[in-house]
């Protein structure tokens, strides 16, 4: 029998599937299901029928505080599937460490009473994962946007970077003075954690000790990227170290979420304040082989630490 790839989306009730509906609308290849169902009866349907799912979407008001089993039971089922957790800006953030532990790498925060730049970005998340592609700094910048790309040769080299980003933000004004600061930290973090956290030994050891000067080694390259089109700005760090494990990011953010420890001896702080200032936050891994860290903010949207915020966190290993 013949296997249909398509995208099943897995809801509470129907009032929770409505929430999305303006989001899914447009998705040829979808099965919608609600909760109140058998859900291991469905998925036993599905397998009957020749159903296998490419990218599963979840809702945060069944996963994981209502039915934390449910990740667990889709992975039972359909192991080669990518696990998307969707989650309403209006309500709270979700967990992590249930998502770090169901290996669930994808989560899309929606906007107060939908939006279109979100929808637009909903879109571009649900068409690269059905791919199996990861997210690149072009998707959420305007056509014909140029992309300025830096190769560091030193750290001294971190401030002439800095100042190439402030120069690329149009506009004056307080609006933009408190953008062009949020720019300014989050390329700081990324340059940092390319610098120091990237390098290391093969016991896992760090090679540099953070804030020490040094130059790129024979053979590392580190790549950064970033463009402004007048509303949106993104940025992407690319190393050729490819030592991030994908399942360590998500811990780490757990982790920060939850403050279970000080953030003194709390690994992934600096991976952290780049997801939480980024409105959109990804990365791509080649184990061994190269790490890009980035994501984008809207001018217009003012910075909120606590708000809800996704991630993309995308393996090599699950690159179709």
């Amino acid at each position: 029998m013949q296997k249909m790839q398509l995208t099943v989306a897995i809801f509470k009730d129907e009032s929770d599937a409505g929430l999305w509906a303006a989001y899914l609308d447009g998705i040829s290849a979808l099965l919608r299901i609600t909760a109140h169902n058998d859900l291991r009866a469905t998925f036993q349907r599905m397998i009957g029928l020749g159903i296998e799912p490419g990218l599963v979407i979840l809702s945060s008001r069944l996963y994981p505080r209502e039915n934390p089993h449910v990740a667990a039971l889709v992975r039972d089922y359909f192991p080669a599937a990518e696990l998307l957790l969707v989650s309403s800006s209006e309500e709270p953030s979700p967990p992590l460490s249930p998502l770090h532990a169901d290996n669930v790498r994808h989560l899309v925060v929606n906007p107060p009473n939908g939006g279109d730049v979100d929808k637009g970005y909903f879109d571009c998340v649900l068409s690269k994962l059905v791919a199996g592609r990861p997210l690149a700094i072009g998707d959420r910048l305007k056509e014909q946007t140029e992309v300025r790309v830096l190769e560091l040769g030193a750290s001294d080299e971190k401030e002439t970077l800095l100042r190439a980003v402030d120069a690329a933000i149009a506009g004056e004004g307080e609006e933009s003075d408190m953008f062009r600061q949020r720019v300014a930290l989050l390329a700081d973090e990324l340059v940092e954690n390319a610098l120091y956290g990237a390098p290391r030994h093969s016991d896992g050891g760090t090679v540099f000790k953070k804030g020490e000067a040094r130059a790129v080694l024979p053979g590392e390259r580190l790549i950064f990227s970033f463009g402004f089109d007048g509303e949106t700005l993104a940025m992407e760090m690319t190393d050729n170290w490819g030592t991030l494990d994908p399942d360590l990011v998500v811990e780490h953010l757990a982790r920060n979420q939850e403050q279970l420890e000080s953030s003194d001896s709390m690994g992934g702080r600096g991976l952290f304040l780049i997801w939480r200032f980024f409105d959109h936050f990804h990365i791509a891994i080649e184990p061994g082989k190269k790490t890009t860290v980035g994501g984008d903010l809207q001018l217009s949207r003012k910075l909120d630490p606590e708000a809800p915020r996704g991630f993309h966190i995308i393996s090599s290993k699950n690159q179709k």
